[in-house]
């Protein structure tokens, strides 16, 4: 499965809150935003010092946010990717997620790469949905693969 990460997953994933997804961690390749470092830092701040990490938990996070970030091809946010998110959506979607959503939008279009959405974002997910994504999910490979024909690797 080839995945696109957003920091709420990451951030849940890494702490253990929910159900984790069985997926992580297993994917063919994943791609992120380099927003997500930011976002993921910002969050695990936050936790700090809303008294919810000690300072060797926020360590202990932010070594681990590193070790996502180096792992995945994170994605910049170009000038072609703040255009592509300036346009008007299916759906209502804030600035963040707009970046997102048009960070998706370019691997398609410009590399032909054609991601799963990963994200505790549920606004993310329906708007990504509404533009032709499919979620990450314990059973998106085999989904993928019936209904695609092919395995990513063909593309």
């Amino acid at each position: 499965m080839i995945v696109y990460l957003d920091s709420t997953f990451v951030i849940r994933n890494l702490l253990g809150v929910g159900k984790p997804a069985a997926f992580w961690g297993k994917w063919e390749k994943a791609y992120a935003s380099t927003l997500m470092r930011t976002e993921c830092f910002r969050v695990a701040d936050q936790l700090r010092l809303e008294g919810k990490l000690d300072d060797a938990g926020r360590a202990r996070l932010g070594s681990w946010i590193e070790t996502v970030c180096e792992t995945v091809t994170q994605v910049p946010v170009t000038d072609a990717v703040m255009k592509r998110a300036a346009d008007a959506y299916p759906v209502a979607v804030g600035t963040l997620q707009a970046i997102h959503l048009a960070t998706l939008q370019e691997l398609e279009a410009a590399h032909g790469v054609k991601c799963f959405v990963a994200s505790a974002d549920d606004g993310l997910v329906q708007a990504a949905k509404a533009l032709g994504f499919a979620e990450a999910s314990d059973g998106a490979p085999a989904a993928a693969a019936e209904t695609e024909g092919s395995s990513p690797a063909d593309k």
